[in-house]
């Protein structure tokens, strides 16, 4: 994390350190959540339309900060005695540290990952198979915006020598803002989804939106995507792009080609160039995962070896495609996030998950889908195969479209919808036997991991 005395510190923000006797006090890691801050950080208040982090800098000096950052024309307490600098705006301020800071990190490589599904495991793979080699660190948790991203690189070790940076976006600029931050010396783009359709309209839009990573993108690096995604491959010679473009997928026609293998005993193998390699997840989505790995993982140096031994040591990450087990009965927890993209990559995987004599479908409304969302949800809806599946089980506004498209197909006496989570789940418990699957997927927003834990203690 970032070390630097306040002189320092004020010279990369180009501001005004409260007492020049400061200078050489020295602060260790940044913190922008009084909650969680440590000694020796410094405190970066932020002020949102419902909180003010202002408020809370006398609780962190009492949990021993080293100093903060305030905007110019804040009126600071008496009882505050810890030094300070002052700044036009905090979060620019926060913004612009990272950026200076990212610019005496000279010998650390930076991998930019965007993308409307697969960043997450994508970006765990690489830690796990990079570990091999490198020193490694990664983006922590989601935070992967104007606030989170700064703060990943102000985490990062002098001695890191690759960094592995999640990069979201909801609007336009988003990504110009982060990858201006990060400048990634590899950039990938997992794919293009109808995630964040609400505010960027088209998958066209997506796309745009995504490709400003290639803005910050070294002159030197690569530029990798997935080319068997359809907006990519028909809009991607729009784009006027300079680094060394490589494109991966399962198409013969891409630059590093992977072939699906197969799914078995809950891991997903795929295979190139002759070599097989195995990944302990579930989906057969997470061959895309593993191909941006492996392609990514080999341009950096790391044998055949290296990355088939790394690739093993991933872990499903919680309410992400993984298997719990409970009492007579599994769930499928994949209650993360959810659209139209990964929620076919869940049925197919139930689909395919085999032992089981009675599987459940639970599923809430996928959101910011934008002005298509009721013909999205209509038309996965229609999409679910009763020979799949024994019931399905629908809650939110949004899922009671689902509901109607699956209601094509199946009879009426084996489809549910709820606006009511606890009605749902005592419907659900009604239906779950011994040796039943229960997939759980919707929107973040939806909460349905309340839904896994209303089941857990069951007993049958």
């Amino acid at each position: 994390m970032i070390e630097r005395s306040l002189g320092e510190i004020s010279r990369m923000l180009k501001a005004e350190l409260c007492d020049k006797a400061y200078d050489s006090h020295m602060i260790k890691g940044v913190s922008t959540d009084s909650r969680t801050i440590q000694e020796g950080n410094l405190y970066i208040p932020l002020v949102g339309e419902v909180f003010d982090g202002r408020l809370f800098i006398k609780e962190c000096e009492d949990k021993k900060a080293a100093a903060f950052l305030i905007d110019k024309d804040y009126k600071i307490k008496n009882n505050i005695s810890i030094p300070y600098i002052r700044v036009d705006d905090t979060l620019k301020a926060l913004q612009a540290l990272a950026k200076a800071y990212r610019n005496e990190l000279s010998s650390t490589k930076i991998i930019g990952i965007t993308g409307s599904n697969g960043k997450t495991t994508t970006k765990d793979l690489l830690y796990e198979v990079l570990k091999k080699k490198f020193k490694v660190q990664k983006t922590i948790g989601n935070l992967n915006n104007e606030i989170g991203v700064p703060k990943t690189i102000l985490s990062l070790r002098e001695d890191c020598e690759v960094a592995i940076v999640e990069m979201g976006t909801d609007s336009f600029g988003d990504i110009s803002l982060t990858t201006s931050i990060v400048k990634p010396d590899i950039a990938l783009i997992t794919n293009i989804g109808d995630s964040h359709l609400e505010k960027l309209k088209t998958k066209e839009g997506i796309l745009k939106a995504k490709m400003e990573i290639v803005e910050g993108l070294n002159p030197e690096g690569y530029f990798i995507y997935n080319g068997d995604d359809p907006t990519i491959k028909k809009d991607i010679s729009l784009y006027t792009i300079k680094q060394k473009k490589i494109s991966f997928g399962e198409n013969d026609d891409n630059d590093f080609v992977v072939k699906d293998v197969g799914e078995k005993l809950a891991k997903v193998s795929f295979s190139h160039d002759g070599d097989v390699y195995e990944i302990p997840l579930l989906g057969s989505h997470n061959v895309y995962n593993g191909g941006a790995c492996l392609l990514i993982s080999s341009l950096l140096g790391l044998s055949k070896e290296q990355i088939k031994e790394g690739l093993l040591e991933v872990t499903p990450a919680n309410n992400r495609s993984r298997i719990i087990e409970f009492d007579g009965f599994d769930v499928l927890d994949d209650c993360y996030k959810s659209n139209p993209q990964s929620l076919r990559s869940g049925l197919n995987t139930t689909k395919m998950l085999g032992g089981y004599d009675n599987k459940i479908l639970v599923l809430g409304d996928m959101l910011e889908l934008g002005e298509s969302e009721k013909d999205l949800h209509y038309q996965v809806g229609k999409e679910i195969d009763p020979k799949d599946v024994h019931y399905c089980l629908f809650f939110g506004e949004l899922s009671y479209y689902m509901y109607q498209g699956a209601l094509e197909n199946f009879p009426k006496n084996r489809l549910f919808h709820f606006t009511s989570k606890n009605d749902l789940i005592d419907k659900l418990k009604s239906l779950i036997t011994r040796s039943s699957l229960v997939f759980v997927k919707g929107s973040h927003g939806m909460h349905m991991e309340e839904i896994i834990e209303s089941i857990s203690k069951l007993k049958l």
